[in-house]
């Protein structure tokens, strides 16, 4: 899985101000990519707020009629029958997946089906315990300066398709004080289903001194394909990518793995190897939960689960697919930091506020 913030492994910085990052990540900032995209298609994946049901207005006490000047007509006795009684349909367990029997197209690949079946027991041990409106600040650091920061934000759901859905937001930019050498600011954002926790719209949008890169991946659950538009700008040319594969059922993007682990149990020894779409390939994103420790962050010493994951395109394994998690011990499961080997050192991203 690519790690974004290795484009920042050549900046170098100065201290930047807590109160001054914070304002300029939370500056407004599009979240539509820059790529030709067929109307129809794009319709389908249109992000919608969620519809909130008004609350039903209190009945009005009935008042009772002035009898005293009417008749009153025969009393009529009814026969009372006793109500046919009926059983409650039961409600699905909390993170229990509904049973859907898949019907993979003719030319869909068997490998993929495999590859699905092995992934459908993770997503059974999925909990969502996500919450609305929840951000987070990390500092990026590399040879022992701050070269970046990112924020995570969870903005709520919203509606995509008529499908109620997660939307994850990030948003990571270079120190100011390398701004007048090279500057970066990019964003990601993603939509995953409230109910299975499969990604639908990912979007990676880079905004730099040398190059503009769009990047839209849509994930069609019905066909079980994903759509990718591609497009990077320099002053020298255009380059536009268009593609379309198969995808397994249960798959996520590079961004919303994050999320999904803090729903998974976490247990000391638990091996997951999660299908990850990213761009027009699938990769096998193996996570290996290594143990617990405690770790020293700028909110204090805190109680920490670690994950180590690996990337694999076709079974081949990437030189920078080495990746570490580490998730607070507790039911949230902060991200508290995350570190990627290079072959200089490591670009280490640790959090700072919550």
């Amino acid at each position: 899985m690519k790690f974004y913030v290795l484009a920042m492994l050549l900046l170098s910085g100065c201290a930047w101000r807590h109160k001054d990052f914070k304002e300029d990540l939370n500056q407004p900032v599009s979240l539509e990519p820059q790529v030709a995209v067929d109307k129809e298609l794009l319709e389908k994946f249109k992000v919608e707020p969620e519809v909130i049901a008004e609350p039903t207005p209190e009945a009005k006490p009935k008042v009772k009629p002035d009898t005293s000047e009417v008749k009153k007509k025969p009393v009529v006795t009814v026969q009372k029958t006793s109500p046919q009684k009926i059983e409650p349909t039961p409600l699905p367990k909390k993170g229990e997946l509904k049973v859907v029997k898949l019907e993979y197209p003719e030319d869909y690949p068997s490998e993929l089906k495999a590859l699905n079946a092995k992934a459908k027991k993770i997503w059974e041990l999925y909990k969502p315990n996500h919450a609305a409106d929840e951000q987070s600040y990390l500092n990026i650091y590399y040879l022992g300066m701050t070269v970046g920061k990112i924020m995570f934000t969870n903005k709520g759901k919203k509606l995509m398709n008529e499908k109620e859905v997660w939307h994850f937001h990030a948003r990571f930019k270079s120190a100011p004080f390398y701004s007048n050498i090279y500057e970066l600011d990019d964003t990601v954002d993603t939509y995953v289903t409230t109910d299975k926790f499969l990604s639908t719209r990912y979007s990676l949008i880079q905004r730099e001194s040398k190059q503009d890169i769009d990047d839209l991946q849509l994930h069609d659950r019905e066909q079980l394909k994903t759509f990718w538009f591609y497009k990077r700008k320099t002053s020298g040319s255009t380059k536009e990518k268009k593609k379309e594969i198969f995808i397994p059922h249960f798959s996520i993007d590079p961004f919303s793995v994050l999320f999904f682990y803090q729903g998974l149990p976490l247990k000391n020894g638990d091996i997951y190897e999660i299908p990850v779409i990213n761009k027009d390939k699938i990769l096998l994103l193996k996570s290996v939960v290594e143990g617990r420790e405690s770790i020293a962050t700028a909110l204090g010493e805190k109680k920490a689960i670690r994950v180590h994951a690996t990337t694999k395109y076709t079974g081949q394994h990437l030189k920078s697919g080495d990746l570490f998690f580490w998730f607070s011990d507790d039911e949230k499961r902060t991200l508290l930091k995350v570190q990627a080997k290079i072959k200089i050192g490591s670009v280490t991203a640790e959090i700072v506020e919550h």
